[in-house]
């Protein structure tokens, strides 16, 4: 029986191929992942596998070590075109369990997945530590779904999730970000932190608008998760935009330039640090605190539904309810 190529998890919605290898020795049949769900693809890495001898020996997928089916991982998810961006977040949270790399995955225990990831977790906050254990617990779903080196997820309930402990957020008022802006280095500078500050542009996405992106009163947007959005130009954006007056190729934000000149700008200084997503922070803040409807804050944020924005502004919101209140019962 020679060796072939087949899907053996088709059913279960995985696409990737594998190199059934006969064992005639034993009377058994071995899978090996290709690690892509590309035919024409698997077929070159088979013959190349075949060419290399990899299969002459057939080791059991049993013996496979973390640190192998890592790279598996790796290879499979560039294989379905995950951004470079993603997968260095995969490879840098995925150091949570590098100690154990070189040991075989079937002699893994719980307690010690646990004890390597808890540990090298020690310091960091909620939102780094269960971001870490979602990229973790992917990739030993994909050991049982795939590779089918163990029968179960040993993540799930061995790695407690850790509880977020909600922050205020502190925002820039419109005051104070008009003293900012005025003291911004270059034209390029003040137009990039105005598109944040009064548009609640993310910084990537400030950085990366042309002039052909502003027309008919909008802002056209590829947004977070790719998403195209069109955001509307107030008055005071437009003022910034005919301000500058040029075309431009790229607006560089840089972060040390803005702590310089906004402790210049605000010499008495302000609560939080300085960094470049609080001006989107303070575009929304400033919404809510004009009392612009929620949902029309929702919207202007792109937040894909309202308990984000009322996470996020809730504070704001409990702070003027006293204000509110005293405004109507007087």
């Amino acid at each position: 029986m020679a060796i072939t190529l087949v899907q053996k998890n088709k059913s279960k919605g995985i696409l990737t191929w594998y190199a059934r290898v006969p064992d005639k020795d034993k009377g058994t049949t071995h899978f090996f992942s290709l690690g892509t769900s590309a035919k024409n693809e698997a077929k070159i890495i088979l013959q190349q596998k075949i060419r290399n001898g990899d299969f002459d020996s057939r080791i059991s997928p049993s013996a496979m070590t973390l640190g192998e089916a890592v790279e598996k991982y790796e290879k499979f998810q560039r294989s379905k075109g995950l951004k470079e961006g993603s997968i260095s977040m995969f490879l840098n949270s995925i150091k949570s369990i590098e100690p154990l790399f070189d040991k075989p995955v079937a002699e893994l225990t719980k307690k010690e997945i646990a004890e390597t990831f808890l540990a090298r977790n020690e310091d960091v906050g909620p939102t780094t530590y269960n971001n870490n254990k979602t990229v973790v617990s992917m990739l030993f779903q994909y050991i049982v779904d795939v590779l089918e080196i163990i029968p179960s997820n040993p993540i799930a309930k061995a790695i407690p999730k850790r509880k977020r402990i909600k922050a205020i957020r502190h925002f820039w008022t419109i005051e104070e970000i008009d003293q900012i802006i005025a003291h911004a280095p270059t034209p390029d500078v003040r137009l990039a932190w105005s598109f944040m500050a009064f548009a609640g542009l993310r910084r990537s996405e400030a950085m990366s608008i042309k002039p052909t992106d502003i027309h008919d009163g909008y802002i056209f947007v590829v947004g977070k998760g790719d998403k195209p959005a069109k955001i509307p130009i107030c008055p005071r954006l437009q003022r910034e935009i005919d301000r500058h007056g040029k075309t431009w190729d790229h607006l560089y934000v840089n972060h040390k330039t803005l702590v310089k000149y906004s402790e210049i700008a605000l010499p008495n200084g302000f609560q939080g640090t300085a960094h470049a997503h609080r001006f989107r922070h303070s575009f929304g803040s400033n919404l809510i605190r004009a009392g612009v409807n929620v949902k029309v804050v929702q919207k202007l944020m792109r937040h894909e539904n309202i308990k984000m924005t009322l996470d996020i502004y809730g504070h704001i919101l409990d702070t003027d309810a006293e204000d509110a209140i005293c405004k109507v019962f007087t």
